[in-house]
């Protein structure tokens, strides 16, 4: 890179993401289609197959919030070069607030005790007070003005950083991040009780909610490796990402892999422990009628495979090869989503076509917003601390 102070001009987004951005609209509008069609046509396997569809994205967002303030805390600059991406990330949560709109016309469909029928369930009773249509969107809308509270102010004081260099932004930034991470994991929690596991009103784990955070974590991670790569495949920031980024980026992978494993299995067994038959009812569901051997493959796919693979510090220091594992861990994502909700639904395994346009149509929109956020601004925050540090290795 040259000598000379690097200026706003140097970083502007490159013109290829233009051409990302139509083809992720083109991917939207076809899966959106999709799922009109599916509204019209089976109500029922929409709200299902959207519900699995539009949390899938709704972690990504998450993740991206997650990280965002895990890189004011701790400055590493191997988070500060994806500071964009997950800035971006953090801005597709008003979209997705509009598409959970749809969720209004079908909580029947989806949730047990939005039914008539749950008035004589003496369980669900016992958790009307919580469980009610009302107050369910009463908690959505805290949720969500939690974190649109937070990616307000953490991406305003960035903008102010970038436009005048004030510390201070740097430090409102850090003094947003702590607390904010707080209110992140509460938050989380509550959206994957109410979102998920209220699909089976039935059962509780206390463990739940950690599991959905720490899976919004890698989530986050593996997307912003993924456009770690593309961007490093490219001016600007062909000189800016080092292997040694990619070889953090391959770590945490790892870690975040080996957790959502410790988080899995401890869950199980507190169940087996137990032996409470409105518990054990929740595994059972995903070991009979073709569940058994999704249950197996996700297993070995989701833990063993990705962390034999991660195990190899060679791999982790190869963007292309690591980009390959951050794709294959984002579609585990999805089979452990679907793993969770879809036996709540379906007595037998089966899959359906809207489960395809659910996850197309949601995640063009998605990314075809997200990329709309990202071209706004420069790629790097020129003004930050620790960027010094950055350029100065690149």
């Amino acid at each position: 890179m040259s000598e000379a102070t690097p200026t706003a001009e140097d970083f502007q987004p490159p013109a290829a993401l233009a051409g990302v951005q139509r083809a992720a609209l083109a991917v939207g509008v076809l899966g959106t289609l999709g799922l009109i069609a599916g509204f019209v046509l089976q109500p029922e396997r929409f709200f299902q197959s959207y519900l699995v569809g539009w949390f899938y994205w709704l972690a990504i967002s998450l993740g991206c919030l997650g990280w965002s303030m895990i890189q004011h805390l701790t400055g590493g600059t191997w988070a500060l070069v994806l500071r964009r991406t997950f800035e971006a990330g953090t801005k597709t949560l008003p979209l997705l607030l509009v598409l959970a709109l749809p969720f209004l016309f079908g909580m029947n469909y989806i949730y047990p005790w939005a039914r008539p029928e749950a008035i004589d369930d003496s369980l669900i009773q016992a958790k009307a007070a919580y469980l009610n249509v009302p107050f369910f969107w009463v908690r959505v809308a805290i949720c969500f003005g939690i974190w649109l509270a937070l990616t307000y102010a953490l991406n305003r004081n960035s903008q102010k950083q970038d436009a005048t260099g004030d510390p201070k932004s740097t430090v409102a930034m850090r003094m947003i991040s702590g607390p904010g991470l707080v209110l992140l994991v509460v938050s989380g929690s509550f959206t994957s009780w109410d979102w998920l596991m209220s699909t089976d009103p039935h059962w509780f784990s206390s463990l739940y909610g950690f599991w959905f955070i720490s899976s919004t974590a890698l989530a986050g991670l593996c997307f912003g490796t993924i456009w770690a790569w593309w961007l490093h495949k490219r001016q600007p920031m062909q000189g800016v990402f080092k292997t040694r980024h990619f070889h953090d980026y391959g770590k945490l992978t790892l870690a975040l892999t080996m957790f959502w494993a410790y988080m899995t299995l401890s869950q199980f067994l507190i169940t087996y422990s137990g032996n409470v038959p409105e518990f054990t009812i929740w595994y059972i569901h995903r070991n009979d009628h073709g569940w058994k051997i999704f249950t197996v493959l996700l297993v070995i796919f989701h833990f063993f495979v990705p962390f034999l693979i991660l195990l190899s510090a060679k791999i982790k220091q190869q963007p292309g090869r690591l980009v390959m594992i951050a794709f294959y861990m984002l579609f585990m994502r999805w089979m452990d989503l679907y793993w969770q909700a879809a036996p709540n639904f379906h007595k037998h395994l089966t899959f359906h076509a809207l489960d395809l346009a659910a996850i197309a149509g949601v995640g063009g929109l998605w990314v075809w917003f997200f990329i709309h956020q990202l071209q706004k601004h420069t790629l790097l925050p020129l003004n930050d601390p620790f960027m010094e540090e950055v350029l100065g290795h690149a």
